[in-house]
């Protein structure tokens, strides 16, 4: 089984943005993978084109940054990160996602700030375990 680790810190800016806007917040956790473990050092969070509170659809300028930055500090994009006005789940919409973006999906429910990783393998959606450190 796969476990993230991602920094107490991290998840605190994470928060706090989405805690300060109407809508879905989305973007890249930057890190190094080792083994079945993922280290999560960085966040880049770029803007949300749909303006939606129950959708993303990421600037391409943002995702284009995050893997300029990745590689500028000898990291690697290794999750995708985003809000859910609801319990952190995949949904229909992330599913299809994920065929696109074939790496762990962190999602954090905006109101009670639960995270949760997912990454979509064969048999469908599979729990990555997210340590918080």
């Amino acid at each position: 089984m796969t476990t993230i680790f991602i920094s107490k810190e991290v998840i605190n800016v994470f928060n706090y943005l989405v805690r300060s806007v109407d809508v879905e917040v989305a973007g890249f956790l930057l890190g190094i993978p080792s083994g079945n473990s993922i280290y999560v050092k960085e966040l880049v969070v770029g803007d949300n084109l749909d303006s939606s509170p129950i959708s993303f659809k990421l600037d391409p300028y943002a995702i284009i940054g995050a893997y300029e930055l990745a590689k500028t500090f000898n990291l690697e994009v290794v999750a995708l990160i985003h809000s859910h006005p609801a319990p952190p789940y995949p949904s229909i919409k992330d599913i299809a996602g994920m065929k696109l973006w074939p790496i762990p999906w962190v999602i954090v429910d905006s109101v009670g700030m639960e995270v949760r990783t997912w990454i979509l393998k064969q048999g469908g959606i599979e729990e990555v375990l997210t340590l918080l450190t």
